[in-house]
């Protein structure tokens, strides 16, 4: 009876201990999240390095999968001892070989696509209005913000503001620095995490269950479980899903005579990585490219972005991506939804594997819950 005395009192002190804290908290709020900024840039080259080793150790994971399984035909000492160091190397230089891709390849042709993009709008403006006027549309406003766009004015405003922009390009210049800082850190954490994964998941769980309760290690280790297969599995056919699509967009366009085919198909397989919108976003760029050959062509386009993006929607995505999260339809929307209103792009990137692990939990408690009631609910 005691000890359930002392059990309550102790709860009870730390319920007003924590009380006390979070009030003085909220009476200095400016100087807590000063102070929570700076502890979290001290820490930020280890919370990137998280990330990076998260990312590559999807891939990774992969090569070691392939890697046990030719050592269980062909038993050897050396690939069982240098299996994770092989498999890093090799990551590593796909990763390289990924972003010398991007910088020699898609982002050249998106910038030259930009480029073409903003002189077809140029020279092809006055004949879209033109073609909007002979539909009883009134365009007069159109033009009157066309017309005020005085470059000399806006030239002559850059150079009295030449102080501010000077300090504001100082201070992108710095955090271009902290930025190159933080990833060059993270990227030399990332690569001893991955070398000792291993290790620091038994560590992991050894705190775990040495500071908490059995049951609670036991669901926590099960959540972080769950949450990264989840995550890599997104990760990975949502990578699998953009290198389909684009390829798809490339050939069938190739095959059709579409200029800036493989552009296109670039483009759409890129911004497909964005989950639902991201193939649409490709398509208003593939509209602008296409533009410039008439009307007729645009037409067209359009009518084959449907046809292969429902292809690739009812058949290729629920088989690469859906089953790989997890996830119904509705589910899914909903993610996006509150992903792109939280924070945008990466929003909606992320908040699909978590809404995935949300709905696993809820399934397996509704379940659980059921099944402790006796309960069938059909």
């Amino acid at each position: 009876m005691d000890t359930k005395k002392d059990e309550k009192f102790k709860q009870n002190i730390i319920l007003v201990v924590l009380g006390v804290t979070l009030l003085v908290a909220l009476l200095n709020l400016k100087t807590v999240t000063g102070v929570i900024g700076t502890v979290a840039g001290f820490f930020m080259p280890l919370f990137v390095g998280g990330i990076i080793a998260f990312i590559l150790n999807v891939p990774m994971s992969f090569f070691e999968r392939q890697a046990d399984k030719i050592n269980e035909k062909n038993p050897s000492k050396i690939l069982t001892k240098g299996k994770t160091p092989v498999c890093l190397i090799v990551t590593l230089i796909l990763f390289v070989v990924a972003i010398y891709f991007l910088g020699k390849v898609i982002f050249p042709n998106l910038a030259a696509s930009v480029v073409s993009i903003a002189e077809i709008v140029k020279t092809s403006y006055p004949g879209w209005l033109a073609a909007v006027e002979s539909y009883g549309f009134d365009t007069s406003m159109v033009k009157e913000l066309v017309a005020k766009l005085d470059f000399e004015q806006i030239a002559e405003q850059l150079k009295n503001n030449a102080g501010s922009i000077i300090f504001t390009a100082g201070n992108a210049v710095n955090s271009v620095v902290n930025v190159v800082t933080n990833f060059g850190f993270g990227f030399i954490f990332a690569i001893y995490i991955l070398l000792s994964k291993k290790k620091l998941g038994r560590q992991a769980r050894k705190i775990a269950y040495a500071y908490l309760k059995k049951d609670w290690a036991d669901e926590i280790c099960g959540v972080a479980s769950l949450a990264y297969k989840t995550f890599s599995s997104f990760l990975s056919g949502q990578c699998l899903e953009a290198v389909i699509l684009g390829t798809m967009f490339a050939l069938v366009l190739s095959v059709g005579g579409f200029p800036s085919a493989v552009t296109i198909g670039m483009i759409i397989g890129v911004m497909s990585l964005i989950p639902y919108v991201g193939a649409f976003i490709g398509m208003a760029f593939g509209i602008l490219l296409i533009s410039v050959e008439g009307l007729r062509q645009v037409i067209i386009f359009i009518i084959v972005f449907l046809i292969v993006q429902q292809i690739e929607g009812q058949i290729i995505y629920p088989r690469v991506v859906g089953g790989s999260v997890g996830l119904p339809a509705i589910w899914t929307l909903l993610a996006v939804v509150v992903g792109g209103s939280v924070s945008g792009i990466f929003g909606i990137i992320v908040f699909i594997p978590i809404f995935s692990v949300m709905y696993a939990l809820l399934k397996r408690d509704v379940y659980g819950r059921l099944k402790r009631k006796e309960l069938s609910i059909k």
